[in-house]
């Protein structure tokens, strides 16, 4: 049976490999609508790559701008050294189109709509999206069980204070988020790290697909690669987001365990996710096949000969 999936992203470079992933892998997923939020990008342009990635990859889903700033209403970073101003390195998309804003006045809350009708979500940026919605409506989102990309545990996150960039962005989101009865599942910098995709998987990938997303992807994925090896270390990136998108595709390859999890909303350790003692409110992936998830994501992007060339 096919997935059917409500993206929400700050579509970054790692957002846009998510996003291609899934648009292809439509045997087993259909991506039903994506909201934009703030994060790696301005939110606007941030809708405008999400868009742009799924047009090119022969998606027509609407695509939502949502939130601009955090809870918190705490500065928004700019520009990030591993994305760049327009999330893409320079391979952004065009902001002509205009975009739908996801809060519309007196109209149902959206993603509340997508919560009651058990779509699945997964969140690549922060989380102020969902946790506005779950103050309009938050009966449609119990025991809802999103995917996440947030969470640095064993690991020292890039954020400061060692926090993942998205908790960080939003620390009252993720937190308002574990009260209010939703089950996320998180997919942390701890596994999503060990899965690493090289400058030569993107290149020869690009020259077997052809396509024009495939060329963009690889040149928007320069300086990303640039900044993870110095940073991480190894010979190329760690495509977070696209790891966790894979979990939905082929979800026998990781493992998750429940946990109680608190995130520090103040202080030095402003964003830091920690397990505590009591019930689960959350998921938490723990492992996961490295090598077959790889070749899922170059394969899911590229097509067999990826795979055959690699």
């Amino acid at each position: 049976m096919v997935l059917k999936v409500h993206i929400d992203t700050d579509c970054g470079v790692d957002d846009a490999l998510a996003l291609a992933l899934l648009a292809r892998a439509r045997q087993a997923v259909e991506v039903v609508s994506v909201s934009a939020v703030f994060g790696n990008t301005y939110v606007d342009q941030a809708a405008a790559n999400a868009r742009g990635v799924l047009r090119l990859a022969g998606c027509g889903s609407e695509v939502y701008i949502g939130a601009g700033s955090g809870l918190a209403k705490r500065r928004v970073e700019r520009m990030r050294p591993a994305h760049g101003v327009d999330g893409l390195n320079g391979a952004g998309f065009s902001q002509r189109w205009k975009l739908p804003e996801l809060e519309r006045g007196h109209s149902a809350n959206f993603l509340a709509f997508a919560a009651r009708r058990r779509i699945t979500g997964l969140f690549l940026g922060p989380l102020t999206n969902l946790a506005k919605s779950l103050l309009e409506d938050p009966a449609a989102f119990r025991d809802w069980r999103p995917t996440i990309t947030a969470g640095a545990f064993a690991v020292e996150g890039k954020a400061a204070g060692g926090a993942d960039f998205n908790s960080w962005s939003d620390p009252e989101a993720l937190q308002r988020t574990l009260e209010a009865g939703v089950t996320p599942r998180l997919v942390p910098l701890d596994v999503s790290r060990l899965v690493e995709v090289t400058a030569g998987d993107l290149a020869r990938g690009a020259d077997c697909c052809g396509s024009p997303l495939s060329a963009r992807l690889t040149k928007a994925a320069g300086s990303y690669i640039a900044f993870h090896q110095s940073v991480w270390g190894g010979e190329g990136c760690r495509p977070h987001d696209a790891v966790a998108a894979a979990s939905l595709i082929a979800p026998e390859l990781f493992t998750f365990e429940p946990a109680r999890l608190r995130v520090a909303v103040d202080g030095v350790r402003l964003g830091r996710v920690e397990r505590i003692d009591g019930a689960p409110n959350a998921e938490v992936c723990v492992g996961l096949d490295v090598e077959a998830v790889k070749r899922l994501i170059v394969g899911g992007l590229f097509g067999a000969k990826a795979l055959e060339a690699a």
